[in-house]
């Protein structure tokens, strides 16, 4: 009975989604989202109180910039509200060159708009959470049926690709996230964007005057600052379609 229990969890653990609060019940079957929970709990809940944000969360939203090897973390309390910054992290760790992911073994960390596809309690890296890659962006600017995949946000200092955290720090963003996906319906996907750098005037600057020699790159990262102006202004994640070429366009109106 206890082997049928185990394998029942580590099919969930691995795959999403399931009912609104049956998630986080059956996450927290394996013991290290259990210790995840005694060792984040209470600050996770400390820095949410200090921006005046209810907790357990209940809209969450990830940013991450690769320069900076930074990832933010935005919390709302309902889908009308503007994010506030909660915590920002450090990202131990991180393989390529700036620029998004087009064909699998290019080392890159994908850059554009994804979320959160999948949860693994059982990761060889402590814990882990899985980036939607390749989205339909990807899907038409990148190599025909040679994308590669397999993008976590995980444990540990290795990587190719993904985007490793402390284990400390990622047993915060798992309990985090796992909490504000089965605060959720079965059909909300918690956004993680991803971009080169802060898409400021001073990183433009260096943007444009390193990778000069590559304007495909250039133009791709001007398309990404139209979501990164959004959410700048209007403090809520930008909604996206993705038109034939593969480019994002940001509608303006929710």
């Amino acid at each position: 009975m206890r082997f049928i229990t185990f394998i029942l969890f580590a099919l969930v653990g691995i795959k999403l989604f399931a009912q609104p609060q049956v998630l986080t019940e059956q996450q927290l079957g394996n013991q290290r989202v259990w210790n995840a929970r005694l060792s984040s709990d209470e600050v996770l809940k400390k820095a949410f109180a200090a921006v005046n944000l209810q907790y357990p969360p209940k809209f969450v939203y990830w940013r991450a910039f690769k320069k900076e090897q930074q990832l933010e973390l935005w919390a709302a309390d309902s889908m009308h509200h503007r994010y506030k910054l909660v915590k920002t992290y450090y990202i131990v760790r991180l393989s390529g060159s700036l620029g998004p992911k087009r064909f699998e073994g290019d080392y890159q960390v994908p850059e554009g708009y994804y979320n959160i596809s999948q949860y693994n309690p059982y990761s060889n890296f402590y814990l882990s959470f899985k980036v939607s890659y390749p989205n339909k962006s990807d899907s038409i600017l990148g190599k025909k049926g040679n994308y590669g995949g397999e993008i976590f946000v995980h444990g540990d200092s290795l990587t190719i690709g993904c985007m490793p955290m402390s284990n400390d720090v990622i047993k915060e963003l798992y309990w985090c996230n796992v909490q504000a996906q089965g605060n959720r319906d079965t059909n909300y996907h918690i956004p993680f964007h991803i971009y080169p750098c802060r898409m400021n005037a001073a990183n433009w600057y260096y943007l444009k005057s390193t990778y000069k020699f590559d304007p495909p790159r250039i133009d791709f990262w001007k398309n990404l600052q139209d979501g990164y102006n959004y959410f700048e202004i209007m403090r809520m994640p930008p909604v996206l379609k993705v038109d034939e070429k593969g480019k994002y366009l940001v509608r303006y109106k929710r």
